[in-house]
């Protein structure tokens, strides 16, 4: 027996096989579906940085709840980009911003289209948030 089959062996007691590698965490069913969605919706996987149990439990969070829905029918990835500017605009969320900046011409959003919804949100967010939306799209996408 290899190593790898050593960490995975079951014994006649142990019912189904169970991994006992605490390295390799089990993923739900909404956990993979997140993470396939994250990699579609920016094009590329997410890297949240060093990691540790702030970061893991922050990575199985937002794929288990909040990315796992971007599978939903209704909205276009463009769409919910769209919406995802505007909303983290009007929240003062620079950092989500960046994020979702990064993915607008991979979900089909051109610099005019993005400029035009910055200006938009502009009218009911206030100048100093549209302002710091655009600076941050300057810087991202100049």
């Amino acid at each position: 027996m290899n190593s790898n089959q050593a960490k995975h062996a079951v014994t006649a007691n142990d019912g189904p096989e169970t991994n006992t590698d605490m390295s390799e965490p089990q993923r739900s069913e909404k956990y993979l579906l997140g993470e396939k969605m994250v990699v579609e919706f920016l094009g590329k996987p997410y890297q949240l940085g060093k990691s540790n149990i702030f970061s893991e439990t922050l990575r199985e969070y937002t794929f288990e709840h909040t990315l796992s829905s971007y599978a939903r029918p209704g909205l276009t990835f463009r769409e919910r980009n769209l919406l995802n500017i505007a909303l983290f605009i009007a929240t003062n969320r620079e950092h989500e911003l960046r994020i979702n900046l990064q993915s607008t011409e991979h979900n089909g959003l051109s610099k005019e289209d993005t400029a035009e919804a910055i200006r938009h949100c502009m009218l009911y967010t206030g100048m100093a948030a549209g302002r710091d939306a655009f600076l941050v799209a300057s810087e991202l996408l100049g």
